[in-house]
């Protein structure tokens, strides 16, 4: 009897051991890992580290999710990686328009991005040595006349708060009434569609 105890327990501890390999195991494997850890080390101000788990997150990821395309985006703006930020920051608008969590954000983060490559653009600076990899999704033109703006929704508005809480409403840079040609889109999703004057 005691030898039949003893049996069961080791074989209740050796499938013990197995399970929580295979949970740790899947655990390493959830892309969200690495992207919580790129989050907390880009608030430490660890741009480079962040840059590192970025990457690795972005190979194991199935959906592309706004949230990573925000802190991705803002993460390459740190690194002055700014064709990189404009990408991804314009891929949230694309995603979440002016409405999401972070669109206030981006917009002003995207503009101070297209400054700062405008301004490396004209000097002949090329600061961007280490860019690996740009997001250049398009759609196919054929059959698409004029598409709506994701950033405005189709409002040719974007609205904010100052910060006292006003609404504050300003015209869309990329649209025309709202909508935008299939090439414009297209440039858009590559962070190369420039606000119109």
């Amino acid at each position: 009897m005691r030898q039949l105890f003893i049996s069961t327990v080791f074989l209740f501890i050796l499938i013990q051991n197995v399970l929580g390999q295979e949970k740790e195991s899947h655990l390493f494997q959830d892309p969200r890992r690495y992207i919580d850890t790129a989050v907390t080390y880009m608030n430490q101000e660890k741009y480079l580290e962040a840059d590192k788990y970025f990457m690795v997150a972005l190979d194991k990821i199935t959906v592309l999710s706004s949230d990573f395309c925000y802190y991705f985006g803002k993460n390459s703006f740190y690194l002055k990686y700014y064709s990189q930020s404009i990408d991804w920051l314009s891929k949230y608008l694309e995603l979440k328009g002016s409405s999401g969590q972070y669109s206030d954000e981006v917009i002003a983060l995207l503009d101070q991005s297209e400054k700062e490559f405008r301004a490396n653009r004209s000097t002949g600076e090329t600061v961007e040595t280490n860019t690996k990899f740009f997001y250049q999704n398009t759609i196919s033109c054929s059959g698409h006349e004029n598409i709506v703006c994701p950033v405005c929704k189709g409002d040719d508005i974007i609205s904010s708060r100052d910060r006292i809480g006003e609404t504050i409403y300003k015209k869309c840079p990329y649209s025309t009434n709202g909508i935008l040609t299939c090439e414009e889109f297209n440039l858009l999703l590559q962070g190369k569609l420039k606000p119109k004057k």
